[in-house]
Protein backbone atom coordinates (compact mmCIF):
# COMPACT_ATOMS: atom_id res chain seq x y z
CA UNK A 1 0.00 0.00 0.00
CA UNK A 2 2.88 2.54 1.03
CA UNK A 3 3.68 2.24 -3.03
CA UNK A 4 0.72 3.14 -3.76
CA UNK A 5 0.86 6.44 -1.85
CA UNK A 6 3.64 7.29 -4.91
CA UNK A 7 1.20 7.20 -6.90
CA UNK A 8 -0.86 10.29 -5.45
CA UNK A 9 2.63 12.17 -4.37
CA UNK A 10 2.96 11.55 -1.24
CA UNK A 11 5.93 9.52 0.38
CA UNK A 12 5.36 6.60 2.86
CA UNK A 13 8.90 5.55 3.57
CA UNK A 14 8.52 3.57 7.05
CA UNK A 15 5.96 3.25 9.40
CA UNK A 16 6.29 6.26 11.82
CA UNK A 17 5.85 8.37 8.49
CA UNK A 18 2.96 5.93 7.80
CA UNK A 19 1.52 6.29 11.17
CA UNK A 20 2.05 10.28 11.24
CA UNK A 21 0.08 10.50 7.84
CA UNK A 22 -3.01 8.75 9.48
CA UNK A 23 -3.04 10.80 12.33
CA UNK A 24 -3.04 14.16 10.28
CA UNK A 25 -6.11 12.93 8.31
CA UNK A 26 -7.88 11.91 11.13
CA UNK A 27 -7.56 15.52 12.48
CA UNK A 28 -7.77 17.39 9.41
CA UNK A 29 -9.75 15.13 7.02
CA UNK A 30 -13.69 15.39 6.41
CA UNK A 31 -15.47 13.66 8.71
CA UNK A 32 -18.49 10.64 7.98
CA UNK A 33 -19.64 7.92 10.07
CA UNK A 34 -21.43 4.96 9.10
CA UNK A 35 -23.31 2.45 11.80
CA UNK A 36 -23.38 -1.30 11.66
CA UNK A 37 -25.28 -3.59 14.01
CA UNK A 38 -22.18 -4.39 16.68
CA UNK A 39 -20.31 -0.33 15.96
CA UNK A 40 -19.75 2.79 14.23
CA UNK A 41 -17.15 2.88 11.07
CA UNK A 42 -16.04 6.44 10.90
CA UNK A 43 -14.60 7.69 8.04
CA UNK A 44 -12.05 10.52 7.22
CA UNK A 45 -11.31 11.86 3.93
CA UNK A 46 -8.76 14.55 3.68
CA UNK A 47 -8.70 16.08 0.45
CA UNK A 48 -5.36 17.67 -1.34
CA UNK A 49 -6.96 19.44 -4.40
CA UNK A 50 -7.44 18.30 -8.26
CA UNK A 51 -9.17 15.08 -6.94
CA UNK A 52 -6.34 13.53 -4.65
CA UNK A 53 -7.29 12.37 -1.55
CA UNK A 54 -6.55 10.37 1.74
CA UNK A 55 -8.72 7.92 3.86
CA UNK A 56 -8.36 6.76 7.00
CA UNK A 57 -11.04 4.18 8.78
CA UNK A 58 -11.47 4.05 12.58
CA UNK A 59 -13.78 0.97 13.81
CA UNK A 60 -15.98 1.91 16.92
CA UNK A 61 -17.33 -0.94 18.74
CA UNK A 62 -20.45 -1.11 20.84
CA UNK A 63 -18.49 -1.05 24.26
CA UNK A 64 -16.57 2.34 22.83
CA UNK A 65 -13.52 0.13 21.90
CA UNK A 66 -11.87 2.06 19.10
CA UNK A 67 -9.31 0.47 16.42
CA UNK A 68 -7.62 2.24 14.33
CA UNK A 69 -8.51 0.07 10.79
CA UNK A 70 -6.75 1.54 7.61
CA UNK A 71 -5.36 4.41 6.12
CA UNK A 72 -4.67 4.44 2.20
CA UNK A 73 -4.37 6.38 -0.74
CA UNK A 74 -6.95 7.61 -3.26
CA UNK A 75 -8.18 9.64 -6.72
CA UNK A 76 -11.71 10.70 -7.30
CA UNK A 77 -12.00 9.93 -11.00
CA UNK A 78 -13.26 11.98 -13.27
CA UNK A 79 -15.82 9.85 -15.12
CA UNK A 80 -18.31 7.26 -14.09
CA UNK A 81 -18.68 3.57 -15.28
CA UNK A 82 -22.11 1.40 -14.51
CA UNK A 83 -21.48 -1.24 -13.07
CA UNK A 84 -24.41 -4.20 -13.04
CA UNK A 85 -24.49 -6.86 -11.64
CA UNK A 86 -22.09 -6.34 -8.72
CA UNK A 87 -21.43 -7.58 -4.75
CA UNK A 88 -20.19 -5.75 -1.88
CA UNK A 89 -17.72 -7.39 0.47
CA UNK A 90 -17.53 -5.27 3.99
CA UNK A 91 -14.87 -5.93 6.70
CA UNK A 92 -15.89 -3.16 8.65
CA UNK A 93 -13.31 -3.98 11.49
CA UNK A 94 -10.42 -3.95 9.13
CA UNK A 95 -12.43 -0.61 7.33
CA UNK A 96 -12.60 -2.42 3.97
CA UNK A 97 -15.26 -2.83 1.52
CA UNK A 98 -14.50 -4.46 -2.27
CA UNK A 99 -17.03 -4.18 -4.87
CA UNK A 100 -17.00 -7.23 -7.55
CA UNK A 101 -18.74 -6.83 -10.60
CA UNK A 102 -19.06 -6.40 -14.62
CA UNK A 103 -18.77 -3.25 -16.83
CA UNK A 104 -22.48 -3.20 -18.32
CA UNK A 105 -23.37 -4.75 -20.74
CA UNK A 106 -19.95 -6.46 -21.03
CA UNK A 107 -17.96 -9.40 -19.86
CA UNK A 108 -15.18 -6.83 -18.40
CA UNK A 109 -14.74 -7.59 -14.45
CA UNK A 110 -13.26 -5.01 -12.38
CA UNK A 111 -13.03 -5.56 -8.36
CA UNK A 112 -11.85 -2.63 -6.85
CA UNK A 113 -11.97 -1.15 -3.00
CA UNK A 114 -14.52 1.41 -2.24
CA UNK A 115 -12.87 4.85 -0.99
CA UNK A 116 -16.54 6.20 0.18
CA UNK A 117 -18.71 3.96 1.92
CA UNK A 118 -18.95 6.07 5.03
CA UNK A 119 -19.85 8.97 2.60
CA UNK A 120 -22.55 7.61 0.61
CA UNK A 121 -23.92 5.26 3.37
CA UNK A 122 -25.56 1.84 1.87
CA UNK A 123 -29.24 3.21 0.74
CA UNK A 124 -26.92 5.04 -2.06
CA UNK A 125 -25.83 1.18 -2.94
CA UNK A 126 -29.14 -0.51 -2.36
CA UNK A 127 -29.53 -0.56 -6.20
CA UNK A 128 -28.79 -3.34 -8.80
CA UNK A 129 -26.67 -0.83 -11.15
CA UNK A 130 -23.70 1.82 -9.55
CA UNK A 131 -21.81 4.81 -10.81
CA UNK A 132 -18.62 4.36 -9.74
CA UNK A 133 -15.62 6.27 -10.73
CA UNK A 134 -12.70 3.88 -11.10
CA UNK A 135 -8.68 5.17 -11.18
CA UNK A 136 -5.96 2.67 -11.30
CA UNK A 137 -3.29 3.75 -8.76
CA UNK A 138 -0.25 2.68 -10.31
CA UNK A 139 2.92 1.16 -8.84
CA UNK A 140 4.90 1.67 -12.15
CA UNK A 141 3.94 2.33 -15.85
CA UNK A 142 5.62 2.79 -19.56
CA UNK A 143 4.45 4.76 -22.26
CA UNK A 144 5.16 3.63 -25.72
CA UNK A 145 4.22 3.97 -29.25
CA UNK A 146 1.88 1.64 -29.76
CA UNK A 147 0.06 0.11 -30.94
CA UNK A 148 -0.19 -2.86 -28.32
CA UNK A 149 -2.17 -5.49 -27.05
CA UNK A 150 -5.22 -4.88 -25.12
CA UNK A 151 -4.32 -6.06 -21.35
CA UNK A 152 -6.60 -6.61 -18.67
CA UNK A 153 -6.13 -9.14 -15.88
CA UNK A 154 -5.83 -9.44 -12.30
CA UNK A 155 -2.39 -10.40 -10.67
CA UNK A 156 -4.29 -13.76 -9.81
CA UNK A 157 -4.94 -14.86 -13.13
CA UNK A 158 -1.31 -13.75 -14.05
CA UNK A 159 0.16 -15.31 -10.70
CA UNK A 160 3.83 -13.27 -10.85
CA UNK A 161 5.49 -13.35 -8.09
CA UNK A 162 4.01 -9.68 -6.71
CA UNK A 163 1.74 -8.66 -4.28
CA UNK A 164 -0.82 -10.64 -4.29
CA UNK A 165 -3.99 -8.55 -3.93
CA UNK A 166 -7.61 -9.14 -6.04
CA UNK A 167 -7.53 -5.58 -6.75
CA UNK A 168 -4.14 -5.24 -7.99
CA UNK A 169 -3.98 -5.18 -12.21
CA UNK A 170 -1.90 -5.32 -15.08
CA UNK A 171 -3.68 -2.61 -17.59
CA UNK A 172 -2.50 -1.97 -21.40
CA UNK A 173 -4.31 0.20 -23.67
CA UNK A 174 -4.40 3.03 -25.97
CA UNK A 175 -3.77 6.71 -24.27
CA UNK A 176 -7.04 8.84 -24.70
CA UNK A 177 -6.43 11.55 -22.78
CA UNK A 178 -3.44 13.16 -20.37
CA UNK A 179 -2.82 16.31 -17.60
CA UNK A 180 0.30 16.72 -15.73
CA UNK A 181 -0.97 17.55 -11.84
CA UNK A 182 1.09 18.42 -9.35
CA UNK A 183 0.29 17.86 -5.86
CA UNK A 184 0.72 21.05 -3.90
CA UNK A 185 0.96 19.25 -0.40
CA UNK A 186 4.50 17.40 -1.37
CA UNK A 187 5.46 19.22 -4.87
CA UNK A 188 5.28 16.27 -6.52
CA UNK A 189 4.11 15.76 -10.39
CA UNK A 190 2.20 13.48 -11.55
CA UNK A 191 0.28 12.61 -14.35
CA UNK A 192 -3.49 11.19 -14.83
CA UNK A 193 -4.85 9.10 -18.08
CA UNK A 194 -7.60 7.88 -19.99
CA UNK A 195 -6.58 4.80 -21.07
CA UNK A 196 -8.95 2.98 -23.67
CA UNK A 197 -9.47 -0.63 -22.72
CA UNK A 198 -11.43 -1.93 -24.85
CA UNK A 199 -14.64 -1.34 -23.53
CA UNK A 200 -13.44 -0.04 -20.47
CA UNK A 201 -12.33 3.94 -20.17
CA UNK A 202 -10.04 3.45 -17.34
CA UNK A 203 -8.60 6.21 -15.33
CA UNK A 204 -4.85 6.09 -14.25
CA UNK A 205 -2.91 8.40 -12.06
CA UNK A 206 0.90 7.49 -11.54
CA UNK A 207 3.96 9.74 -10.48
CA UNK A 208 6.20 10.71 -12.76
CA UNK A 209 9.35 9.42 -11.19
CA UNK A 210 7.63 5.79 -11.56
CA UNK A 211 6.84 6.17 -15.63
CA UNK A 212 9.60 5.15 -18.33
CA UNK A 213 9.56 4.66 -22.03
CA UNK A 214 8.97 6.89 -25.12
CA UNK A 215 7.40 10.33 -25.15
CA UNK A 216 3.80 10.91 -23.45
CA UNK A 217 0.84 11.98 -25.72
CA UNK A 218 -2.05 11.02 -27.01
CA UNK A 219 -2.59 7.77 -29.20
CA UNK A 220 0.41 6.67 -27.15
CA UNK A 221 0.01 3.44 -25.31
CA UNK A 222 0.45 2.70 -21.77
CA UNK A 223 1.32 -0.52 -19.76
CA UNK A 224 0.73 -0.60 -16.19
CA UNK A 225 0.65 -1.96 -12.68
CA UNK A 226 -1.86 -0.79 -10.69
CA UNK A 227 -4.45 -0.61 -7.33
CA UNK A 228 -7.90 -0.05 -8.60
CA UNK A 229 -10.13 1.98 -6.33
CA UNK A 230 -13.38 3.90 -6.47
CA UNK A 231 -15.70 5.84 -5.41
CA UNK A 232 -19.50 5.47 -6.10
CA UNK A 233 -20.94 8.98 -7.81
CA UNK A 234 -23.66 10.57 -5.37
CA UNK A 235 -26.13 13.62 -6.19
CA UNK A 236 -24.51 14.94 -2.87
CA UNK A 237 -20.65 14.58 -4.19
CA UNK A 238 -21.82 16.26 -6.94
CA UNK A 239 -23.15 19.24 -5.38
CA UNK A 240 -20.29 19.37 -3.35
CA UNK A 241 -18.10 20.10 -6.06
CA UNK A 242 -20.34 22.13 -8.02
CA UNK A 243 -18.36 25.60 -8.42
CA UNK A 244 -21.03 27.61 -10.89
CA UNK A 245 -24.55 29.43 -10.78
CA UNK A 246 -27.07 26.95 -9.26
CA UNK A 247 -30.04 27.55 -11.52
CA UNK A 248 -32.42 25.66 -9.18
CA UNK A 249 -32.53 29.05 -6.58
CA UNK A 250 -34.56 32.15 -7.89
CA UNK A 251 -32.38 35.63 -7.68
CA UNK A 252 -34.79 36.48 -4.64
CA UNK A 253 -33.40 33.34 -2.68
CA UNK A 254 -30.09 35.20 -2.17
CA UNK A 255 -31.91 38.73 -1.11
CA UNK A 256 -34.20 36.72 0.96
CA UNK A 257 -30.92 35.65 3.02
CA UNK A 258 -29.95 39.00 4.15
CA UNK A 259 -33.09 40.44 5.11
CA UNK A 260 -33.46 41.20 8.88
CA UNK A 261 -36.32 42.02 10.82
CA UNK A 262 -37.00 45.65 11.45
Amino acid sequence: MEIAFQAIGIEVPNESAFNKLAVDVSRRGEAFLLRRNDGVLHGRCLRFGKGLEVWTMLYESRPGEVVYADCRPAFRARNTQRVSPWILTELAEEGAAVIQGYIENSEIEVIFELQNLTEVGTRAIQTTALDVGLCGLAYRAEVFEGPGETVWKSYDELAVNVIQKENDWSVSGRILALESIRNTHSGKDLFWFCVEVGELKLEIMVNQQALTGNRISVGSWITADIWLQGHVAVERGARRGYEGIDRTLRASDYWGALKRPN
